[in-house]
């Protein structure tokens, strides 16, 4: 089967972040998730501690978009990734259409 690793980049992003993180549970009741990377650069928010609560992987870096995906990609353990904004709430059905996706591009 096949493994993903979700990077999410943060930055005093806790308002949507526990909406990002819910919209992930099916893709680990699937067993296609198997890690989620949160890469936090410099928050004064709860989002730090929001993360880890919510089972996530914590990375701190310095701020910066492109360095927090460095280190998110860097830190992941699985074939598959998907790299979302904190503000992103995946529709219900997007394990379905990763599964599709991997189908469709044969594994690494």
């Amino acid at each position: 089967m096949p493994a993903l690793s979700i990077i999410i980049p943060v930055r005093n992003g806790g308002a949507r972040l526990a909406d990002c993180l819910a919209a992930l549970v099916p893709g680990a009741v699937d067993g296609l998730l198997r890690q989620v990377i949160v890469v936090d650069g410099g928050s004064a928010d709860a989002s730090v501690g929001l993360a880890r609560d919510m089972g996530a992987d914590v990375i701190e870096t310095e701020p910066g978009r492109g360095r927090q995906l460095a280190a998110g990609v860097s830190a992941a353990k699985h074939e598959w990734l998907l790299l979302l904004h904190a503000d992103t709430v995946l529709e219900d059905r997007w394990v379905d259409a990763a599964h599709s996706h991997i189908r469709t591009h044969g594994q690494h």
